[in-house]
């Protein structure tokens, strides 16, 4: 899954480096938190957060393969 994102993003412009990834697993749900600046950000989010919510229908979809639950969480570095 963080290969997949971490394409997904370098396809928008985004540089590996600018993405800060925390993965965690409760409950039988895997989420993934994406930590970027806030240009890369908006990048992500796209026209009406578009961008993100097929990346998360596509991240869903993989973990569904799979037999679980996936959650995408996207946040501006601090």
């Amino acid at each position: 899954m963080r290969q997949l994102t971490l394409q997904v993003c370098a396809g928008l412009g985004i540089a590996p480096e600018q993405i800060q990834v925390e993965q965690s697993e409760a409950d039988g749900a895997e989420r993934m938190t994406l930590r970027l600046s806030f240009e890369a950000l908006q990048r992500l989010d796209g026209r009406e957060h578009r961008v993100a919510k097929a990346l998360r229908q596509v991240l869903s979809a993989a973990a569904a393969a799979q037999g679980k639950r996936f959650e995408l969480v996207a946040q501006a570095k601090d």
